[in-house]
């Protein structure tokens, strides 16, 4: 069980922080709310420690599974999303982007089995929300309790990314490229090839571009 990492943070991509600790690269799954703060904050580069959840995540294939690090920056977060996801139905990647509301009023919700305020978190509808209720109820009032007013999550005000361009991304800013350059680079040739399916021909239409001006 890895319980806490700390080191430098070298990047933030969409919502995975990398952090470099003796050597080694770990890749930190974050809530949206908590990456673009770090981003605003200049944060890059400077030591942090993220508290973390291990967890498997299963592939595309019953036999692939792949361990995974999801990161906050405090213990009681790292606490109510480890209870939160012990929700049938309410997978990790599903309760990091549903964190649109402070902890203490999701928490409070479910203490007052208030169903309709648990409807606004994305992706739980009314099923889920019951469901919620009925496993934390009795469970969630400490953190009702907590004075952070700050959701840990945003709502995205586009649409994101999906993974074969936040993997070109990756390469680009490898390449030395900077995030919001390359984010151009690839939106435009995606734009022009909506149909493209792996990255290596997502690259080479991005350098053809660069070549054509």
């Amino acid at each position: 069980m890895i319980h806490a990492i700390k080191g430098k943070l070298t990047q933030i991509i969409e919502q995975s922080a990398y952090i470099e600790n003796n050597g080694m690269i770990y890749e930190i799954l974050l809530p949206s709310g908590l990456a673009e703060r770090l981003k605003s904050n200049s944060g890059i580069g400077k030591e942090i420690e993220f508290k973390t959840i291990y967890f498997i995540e299963a592939g595309d294939r019953k036999s692939n599974h792949y361990p995974k690090l999801v990161g906050f920056l405090d213990a009681v977060d790292r606490e109510f999303f480890s209870l939160f996801t012990q929700v049938p139905g309410l997978g990790v990647k599903k309760a990091l982007k549903s964190l649109v509301l402070p902890i203490k009023e999701i928490a409070t919700a479910i203490e007052m089995k208030d169903s309709s305020a648990l409807n606004k978190l994305p992706g739980v509808g009314g099923r889920l929300a019951e469901k919620i209720i009925a496993e934390l109820h009795g469970k969630a009032s400490k953190f009702a309790l907590s004075k952070t007013d700050e959701p840990l999550a945003v709502i995205p005000t586009q649409k994101a990314m999906e993974p074969l361009e936040a993997e070109a991304v990756e390469v680009l800013i490898q390449l030395q490229y900077k995030q919001e350059e390359a984010e151009k680079m690839i939106a435009r040739a995606v734009e022009n090839n909506p149909k493209i399916s792996k990255v290596e021909d997502l690259i080479s239409i991005v350098f053809r571009n660069e070549m054509t001006g």
